[in-house]
């Protein structure tokens, strides 16, 4: 198979590059059940870039010779902790990790204050308590984001679950050196257990699991008001060289 994706603007995450959730989820959505994609290159936007087959049913997204992700099915085996109550989780809206004065990136789609709803996620997570490990979100997704069903598409689901990883691993038991450089997505894995329709609140949650020189694994999840879990995944984080 040959054919061709586009990564509009508005689907960014730093300023030059479109955010790698939502470019992996592009792509796994093309595949039949739990995806694992693995990120090579920052996915660039506005331009066509090729979608190829490969072996063993794996996909492989390129920017001319540069190979900028490959997804594959997966069976993810994650087992996420029980998710907070939505009245905890609208609690640790308000013991936010960030700020708009101390985000780096406030036109981040998926957790970036300078986007208007119904335009970006606006997916802000806190700590569930203070000081605590675990990050959680009162989430309402903006019905404009919604598919013809009134859900969120996959490859929405998929940029929902980017940020709260990488946020996570501001953890207080294997800190981060931010003063060293950022943390990208390297590996998303993501398994979804039923639709996340918009207009109606969502319990999302994040927490660091181990980390081993510049490399952090952290999960999150996905569930409606009662508990229920609609999605869980898991993220390979690789902190980098200094980026403005």
């Amino acid at each position: 198979m040959r054919d061709t994706l586009r990564f509009d603007r508005r689907f960014r995450g730093f300023e030059d590059g479109a955010l790698g959730g939502f470019a992996a989820g592009a792509v796994a959505k093309r595949i039949d059940g739990p995806a694992e994609v693995n990120l090579r290159s920052l996915p660039p936007m506005d331009r066509e870039l090729e979608l190829r087959d490969a072996d063993g049913g794996a996909l492989e997204l390129y920017d001319g010779d540069t190979l900028v992700l490959e997804a594959h099915g997966f069976e993810l085996g994650l087992e996420p902790p029980p998710a907070p109550s939505l009245a905890a989780a609208e609690e640790a809206n308000g013991r936010l990790i960030h700020d708009e004065s101390g985000h780096l990136y406030p036109g981040c789609f998926t957790c970036g204050h300078g986007r208007d709803p119904g335009d970006g996620l606006r997916l802000f997570m806190g700590r569930l308590e203070p000081g605590g490990e675990r990050l959680a979100a009162a989430w309402t997704p903006d019905p404009a984001l919604g598919d013809d069903d009134g859900a969120l598409p996959e490859e929405l689901l998929w940029a929902a679950m980017d940020c709260p990883t990488i946020w996570a691993a501001w953890s207080p038991t294997y800190p981060v050196d931010w003063g060293e450089g950022f943390t990208v997505l390297a590996r998303q894995r993501v398994e979804l257990l039923a639709s996340v329709p918009t207009g109606e609140p969502a319990i999302v949650t994040a927490w660091p699991i181990s980390a081993e020189g510049r490399k952090y694994l952290s999960g999150a999840a996905i569930a409606d008001a009662d508990g229920r879990e609609l999605v869980r995944a898991e993220s390979l984080l690789v902190r980098v060289p200094g980026r403005t």
